[in-house]
């Protein structure tokens, strides 16, 4: 075997199998550290803790895919939680509520795109004071203050009621179920990838890039509207302070998952095994009862390790393509 060819397979291998692997070396330790953390109890738990990192990161494979980064979906849950709080406990009425909640989503989301699309402000501009603005308009409304309530539907989410499966994990499921369909299905995330790939080429093939990059933006609050009923469910309340950082770990599972930050790649399998990756790490590191500056230490360390993996792999494979002469193998 050459070796050109052997770094190819080396390459595909690193992509497709080193952060399973990763995953599986965690697993190992954390159980070794932990007799408990592979029985059917913790695994749930981890499911239910990490329910808004795997919904929301739905929303972010399509943005990330179409080369665009969303920094705001943290301070947007946080929000819109607030939001549903006030309105249940105001009227009682939880389909309002929820239609409330749905709808400062979508607002949040429609300013983003349009900023983004018709006005050209940088993603990463237009969403980091987003993350900014929506986080202190939570803060300001409640005084910092946590909102709880008290509604049948939290006890029912909070259950594990569908033969013995928490409904989150059910909707976790469903989320993704949809975000493969539209990804792998539609115009829309035909769309997402020529976006990421080449947007002024999309642009000059007739294609409405502007139009695109805000339903993009849409999209991803509607599976943020998701998140935010699973999160204020689990707390029973809307929390102003709630999910910090969770934009930044849904960027990072996309990413290690097989996402490019230049766009053009990616996919909901892949977000699956960094969604998945993630939520074995926050949930091992937490039960060692580690003090804050250890777990980030240690987390940061571990992602990294992950990053560069992926980043080998890559340019192995592009080094590799690189080399093949056009129209036939090396």
């Amino acid at each position: 075997m050459s070796r050109s060819r052997t770094r190819l397979l080396a390459g595909r291998f690193l992509k497709d199998f080193g952060l399973p692997m990763m995953a599986v070396l965690l697993v190992v330790v954390f159980s070794a550290l932990d007799t408990d953390f592979l029985t059917v109890n913790n695994l749930e738990s981890i499911l239910e803790q990490n329910a808004a990192l795997a919904i929301v990161a739905v929303g972010v494979t399509f943005t990330i895919i179409a080369g665009q980064f969303d920094l705001s979906p943290g301070s947007v849950v946080a929000l819109c939680g607030v939001v549903l709080a006030m309105v249940l406990r105001g009227t009682g009425d939880l389909p309002l509520a929820l239609a409330a909640c749905l709808g400062a989503a979508l607002v949040c989301g429609l300013a983003n795109g349009l900023l983004l699309a018709y006005v050209g402000i940088n993603s990463v501009i237009v969403t980091l004071a987003a993350m900014i603005w929506a986080r202190g308009l939570a803060i300001g409304i409640t005084g910092g203050e946590s909102m709880p309530f008290v509604n049948p539907a939290v006890a029912f989410m909070n259950s594990r009621s569908l033969l013995g499966v928490s409904p989150v994990v059910v909707v976790v499921v469903v989320c993704y179920l949809v975000g493969w369909f539209a990804l792998n299905r539609t115009r829309l995330g035909r769309y997402a990838y020529a976006l990421g790939g080449d947007a002024e080429a999309t642009r000059q093939a007739g294609v409405n890039t502007s139009l695109y990059k805000l339903l993009l933006f849409l999209l991803s609050a509607f599976f943020v509207w998701i998140a935010t009923v699973v999160t204020a469910a689990r707390m029973s309340a809307g929390e102003p302070n709630a999910v910090y950082g969770l934009e930044f770990d849904a960027i990072v599972a996309v990413i290690i998952g097989g996402g490019s930050m230049t766009g053009g790649e990616g996919g909901i399998r892949k977000t699956i095994v960094g969604v998945v990756f993630l939520a074995i790490l926050n949930n091992g590191l937490s039960t060692m009862g580690m003090r804050d500056s250890a777990f980030y230490l240690f987390k940061g360390i571990v992602i990294l390790v992950a990053l560069i993996f992926e980043v080998i792999s890559r340019q192995i494979l592009l080094g590799e393509a690189a080399k093949r002469p056009v129209g036939g193998a090396a």
